[in-house]
């Protein structure tokens, strides 16, 4: 199988890091999976897509879970 990644990069970086726990969720909002560079967890849209793949799969062993 074959993919394209395709986005728009900027030069910034998030002030502030949401904090999230073992499960990949908010500390502070269950429910909220902060990723990627507005979250304080990237640093350009590499780095973003992979955060949010490992995300995706954070969301998808907790609803596999029943949670």
């Amino acid at each position: 199988a074959e993919a394209v990644l395709v986005g728009v990069e900027s030069r910034t970086s998030a002030p502030v890091r949401i904090v999230r726990g073992e499960d990949g969720a908010s500390v502070s909002h269950p429910g909220l999976f902060p990723a990627g560079e507005g979250a304080g967890y990237a640093g350009g849209i590499m780095s973003a897509a992979l955060d949010g793949m490992r995300v995706a799969g954070s969301i998808m062993k907790q609803l596999s879970a029943g949670g």
